[in-house]
């Protein structure tokens, strides 16, 4: 069981009985595991106006591959309906359906991927004006996505405490 020092946030397996980075002596705590990844899909889509704060890794990418599978299965489904209705009337209708859906669903994910994007940056003490290297085409969105990948600092810092 991974221990986590409640003064400096290092998590840690080793079995020693005080903390390697600052010294002082460590609390047993274990992480706390959502049950399944769809809790970390909900739980961003609550906080979509909470731009304070930090988001671990885990949290981060639960959520990214959460709403992956929402749009590959809607998509999937879509693929499906328009092979059986080629070339009839009825295939434009569905065109149409899916493309709004498509616009509904992306307005409603925005300011919770906005908002799990800038906890992410918080968690490295990184501002959250980083996502804006995102208007710089290819390296900025290659940028942004290392940025999100990076780990955490694993102290305190100016935008909370840790998320381990």
């Amino acid at each position: 069981m991974a221990r986590i020092c409640t003064n400096c946030g290092l998590e840690t397996y080793s079995s020693d009985s005080t903390c390697e980075h600052c010294g002082k002596p460590f609390e047993v705590k274990q992480k706390p595991i959502k049950e399944n990844i769809f809790q970390y899909y909900i739980d961003a889509i609550k906080q979509y106006s909470n731009f304070n704060g930090r988001c671990g890794r885990r949290e981060f990418w639960m959520f990214m591959l959460v709403n992956f599978l929402i749009i590959f299965i809607g998509l999937f489904i879509g693929v499906i309906i328009l092979s059986i209705l080629i070339e009839s009337v009825l295939s434009y209708i569905v065109m149409l359906v899916m493309l709004i859906l498509s616009f509904v669903y992306s307005a409603f994910i925005l300011f919770p991927l906005l908002s799990i994007s800038v906890r992410r940056l918080h968690d490295q003490d990184r501002s959250g004006l980083f996502l804006l290297f995102n208007f710089i085409p290819w390296v900025g969105n290659l940028a942004v996505i290392i940025l999100l990948a990076l780990p955490g600092t694993p102290y305190d810092n100016k935008y909370g405490s840790t998320t381990k």
